[in-house]
């Protein structure tokens, strides 16, 4: 009985001490597709807003999207440095 009470107690100390899984994908690959998502929802955007608004204002809408979508990333990863590291 008393080797199987160690066991038990080795095994729970290793479950507690498993390490955060890393990230799925590179902090490169992760910002060329934001990059790529982003001006594309950009272009989009300012294709479908131009003839209703103008060069002007449907340009400034695809770059306000565009740039929410760099937003949402950087707020991310922020989290993921503030919150799973520590």
């Amino acid at each position: 009985m008393a080797k199987s009470s160690k066991e038990g107690k080795k095994s729970s100390q290793k479950q507690e001490a498993q390490p955060i899984p890393g990230a799925w994908i590179k902090m490169r690959t992760g910002v060329i597709v934001i990059s790529i998502v982003s001006i594309a929802m950009a272009v989009l955007t300012a294709w479908q807003a131009v003839p209703q608004k103008g060069w002007v204002e449907g340009i400034l809408w695809g770059v306000f999207f565009g740039g929410s979508i760099w937003v949402i990333f950087l707020v991310f990863v922020l989290y993921g440095r503030l919150f799973r590291r520590s």
